[in-house]
């Protein structure tokens, strides 16, 4: 029993999982510029570094709306205001549709390791290319279909706020083009 654990323990280290200690594509040269890293990854790098620093900021957001709204409920010198939920909820779908670009970009979203285990290692590397190529045209759906809503709701307006209800479907949008660029990232990059 503890034979096959510690195969599998190699076989994981082997594949390059996350948290096996092994770097994945450490050692391609794919891209490679002289004396560098190669220039989608510092694109990638970059575009992911300023979507967490707007995602903290829409996340202190929340916090402050969250807070707010439950010290109005509480105390009775603050005063309770309706536009709360209706922020926390705005910057929730701001924060999970930009946050799956980021997924997209580590290689954290669910997926079936057992194919690593099950296939030949060029066998799983397609497969998890084809998975990278669907989150592709996903994310293009989209930034297809969130254009077409925000020239939808363009005219209405939220309850509490009073803010175009366009900028609730802009989040889709902008996570759609977010999660293209990386999934276009790790196509590049291969070694799934």
């Amino acid at each position: 029993m503890v034979k096959e654990i510690k195969d599998l323990q190699r076989k994981t280290e082997d594949q390059g999982f996350p948290g096996s200690g092994k770097k994945e594509n450490a050692g391609s040269s794919k891209g490679k510029e002289s004396g560098g890293r190669a220039i989608p990854d510092r694109l990638a790098d970059g575009l992911s570094w300023f979507m967490i620093l707007v995602c903290v900021g829409i996340f202190g957001i929340m916090v402050f709306s969250v807070s707010y709204g439950v010290l109005g409920r509480y105390l009775p010198f603050v005063k309770n205001p309706r536009w709360t939920q209706e922020l926390a909820i705005l910057c929730m779908v701001w924060l999970c549709f930009l946050g799956a670009g980021y997924a997209i970009k580590e290689g954290l979203h669910v997926r079936m390791t057992l194919i690593s285990f099950l296939v030949p290692k060029k066998l799983a590397s397609v497969l998890h290319g084809c998975a990278y190529g669907l989150l592709l045209v996903i994310n293009l759906m989209w930034v297809i279909y969130g254009i077409q809503l925000l020239q939808l709701t363009k005219m209405a307006k939220m309850a509490a706020t009073g803010w175009p209800m366009s900028v609730t479907y802009l989040s889709v949008v902008a996570g759609g083009v977010y999660g293209m660029a990386m999934a276009l990232y790790r196509l590049w990059k291969g070694g799934f």
